[in-house]
């Protein structure tokens, strides 16, 4: 069995959507299929660095009720994506 697709609108500044447009075009993707990939790297990226995402951290995003900070006792690490790119 197969999971549902799930849909999300994404505000993004122009520039980006346009070069956006031409990375995927080189990657013969489409630019949902091109942020997609990218999600699945960051994911990878985290996972790798912290350990895999357990269920139950997932359950608690589902449940806002009942959600406690699944890594909580971790500090976050300080974003680099200020300086990831500059448009």
């Amino acid at each position: 069995m197969t999971m549902a697709t799930a849909r999300f609108t994404l505000r993004i500044h122009p520039l980006v959507m346009k070069k956006m447009k031409v990375i995927a075009d080189y990657n013969g993707r489409s630019v949902n299929k091109e942020i997609e990939q990218i999600l699945k790297w960051i994911i990878d990226d985290f996972e790798s660095k912290r350990g895999k995402i357990r269920p139950e951290e997932m359950e608690l995003i589902d449940h806002p009720e009942r959600k406690m900070h699944p890594l909580a006792d971790e500090k976050p690490k300080k974003s680099q994506s200020s300086v990831l790119f500059k448009l």
